[in-house]
């Protein structure tokens, strides 16, 4: 099997910003302890928060009136939906009235039976506009394509076709969500693989790309194919962010080859079940920091993902300190050695200004985070005594958002480019991680 440079094209191709996905038109049952007969509509609602939903009319039911045929949370609370081509899955009923019935879907995951496929087919909400290979859409040539292994597995990502500069505007005025990416795994020999284990590698690729877009990245769908037929499909309900720009570690990389070297590296970490539940809870509070609205919840969630990362490297990774001493030391000693293991520098960068008072007191970025998380958890007046204007709360945070960003990249083993935020501000304009810099 070949692959070529024709661009991967969604199923979903011509659906619009925030329009809904049709998961399946047609009749289906509703079991609770009586069979609804249903002719509906199960369709995936991709706007923040993500929900699989249904709305059907009631054609045949068992053991009830029509004049009694109302609402009873203690019967339809709890239902089970049998739709042809997917294994039985739980819901709730949220109304019924008229003969209509409308509610959702419990599980975060509905599928068909697993199966061999040759290859499978997914689809991305709201990843960045990522440079790329050259791929082809008809006569069109554009820049879209990235390509990582994950073990004896390919991965190719291609950007939609339509994903221009006018669509990126218009996703960002509306806030919106939209399919951006569609991408597919193949195994490196292009034989058949079972899907079982499909929904694992998918759930990672999400994770990579989230931490690397600075929001959650949904993957909301998997479609399996033998030959030409599709074989499999699985509809997954994960955490999704409406669209927004955030300035991350990517925003000025312009070698798509850093990002697939990352994709990669991260993928393999998050095999590691220590690692997997250490990044997604990191990566919650980071893209909190990048996206909360209230400050002082964002240097709370900055200061304990540097404390959760200190103990994953200093005492779990590279053995320096032991459990008990790493206990023993106050939580800015414990980051500032994290970072100089690291080789990060934790000076604070010349182009933020702090007032003399602060800077007189507090030497280093450590120093200044640990000063805002504490008058944020525990004011008094004395810590009141220094005010902090808004700029120098966000500029803080900066720096947290920086460090949170460089370690976990350490974690990877990742040596490529990265956004310096306190230097580079245009695209193309990167630097080499620190430990990774020649001396």
């Amino acid at each position: 099997m070949n692959i070529i440079n024709e661009s991967i094209e969604s199923i979903f191709s011509k659906s619009k910003i925030n329009e809904d996905l049709i998961i399946y038109n047609g009749r289906f049952c509703i079991y609770t302890d009586r069979q609804l007969k249903c002719n509906g509509t199960i369709y995936y609602k991709i706007t923040e928060p993500a929900s699989i939903n249904f709305n059907a009319k009631i054609h045949k039911y068992s053991e009830l009136k029509e004049e009694n045929f109302e609402y009873n949370h203690e019967i339809f609370d709890n239902i089970t939906l049998d739709v042809p081509g997917y294994k039985p899955m739980e819901g709730y009923i949220l109304n019924i009235k008229a003969g209509e019935v409308r509610g959702y879907i419990d599980d975060l995951v509905i599928k068909s039976k697993d199966n061999e496929v040759d290859y499978v087919q997914f689809d991305i909400i709201n990843m960045d506009k990522i440079p790329g290979k050259l791929v082809k859409h008809k006569n069109l040539l554009y820049a879209a394509r990235l390509e990582f292994d994950i073990n004896n597995y390919k991965v190719i990502i291609d950007k939609s076709f339509d994903y221009n500069k006018e669509f990126h505007s218009e996703l960002v005025s509306k806030t919106g969500c939209r399919i951006t990416h569609t991408g597919r795994i193949y195994k490196k020999d292009y034989k058949p693989f079972k899907t079982k284990k499909v929904y694992d590698m998918i759930s990672r690729i999400s994770t990579a790309l989230s931490f690397c877009c600075g929001r959650y990245i949904n993957i909301p769908n998997i479609f399996g194919f033998k030959g030409e037929k599709e074989v499999y499909r699985s509809w997954n309900k994960m955490y999704s962010t409406d669209y927004k720009f955030v300035f991350k570690w990517t925003t000025t990389i312009s070698n798509y080859h850093n990002f697939e070297k990352y994709l990669s590296l991260m993928c393999k970490k998050l095999e590691d079940n220590y690692y997997n539940e250490t990044i997604i809870n990191v990566l919650d509070w980071y893209i909190e920091s990048l996206n909360g609205i209230n400050l002082g919840n964002n240097i709370i969630s900055i200061q304990t993902a540097l404390e959760m990362l200190s103990y994953v490297v200093l005492v779990e990774t590279d053995k320096i300190l032991s459990r008990n001493e790493f206990d023993g030391k106050p939580a800015n000693q414990n980051i500032r050695k994290l970072l100089q293991k690291c080789e990060i520098d934790y000076k604070i960068p010349d182009n933020m200004f702090f007032s003399d008072k602060l800077i007189s007191q507090y030497r280093d970025g450590v120093d200044l985070i640990t000063y805002y998380r504490n008058r944020v958890v525990h004011p008094s007046k004395s810590t009141n005594g220094i005010y902090l204007s808004f700029e120098e709360m966000w500029d803080i945070i900066l720096l947290g958002v920086n460090y949170i960003e460089l370690v976990i990249l350490y974690l990877l083993k990742y040596k490529g480019e990265y956004t310096n935020r306190f230097i580079d501000y245009s695209f193309g304009d990167v630097e080499i991680v620190p430990w990774a810099q020649k001396k």
